[in-house]
C-alpha cells in the first residue's frame, strides 16, 4: 500500500512537472512571440521594474532587523498609488 501511494506521489509530481516544463514558456521565447512595439515597452520598464523591486527589498530586509510587526514599521511609499 505504501509503494502505491510514493509511486502515486512521484507521478504526479513529475507529470506535473514534465507539463510545466513543456507548456511555460521561459521569457526568451514569450520575448519573441511579443509584437515589436510591446517588445519595446517592457524593454523600457526593465530598469525602473528592477529598482523598485531592489527597493522594496532593501525595505523588506530592514523591516526584517526591527523586532516590531510589518504593518507597524511604516508605509511602504510605493509608486503604483493613483495619487
Amino acid at each position: 500500500m505504501r509503494k502505491v501511494g510514493i509511486i502515486s506521489f512521484v507521478g504526479i509530481v513529475g507529470t506535473g512537472l514534465l507539463l510545466r516544463y513543456t507548456i511555460v514558456p521561459d521569457e526568451e521565447k514569450m520575448l519573441k512571440s511579443l509584437s515589436p512595439e510591446t517588445r519595446a515597452i517592457y524593454e523600457r520598464n526593465k530598469v525602473q521594474r528592477r529598482e523598485q523591486h531592489d527597493k522594496i527589498m532593501e525595505q523588506m530586509i530592514e523591516s526584517a532587523k526591527s523586532d516590531k510587526p510589518i504593518w507597524k514599521v511604516g508605509p511602504s511609499n510605493s509608486t503604483d498609488s493613483k495619487s
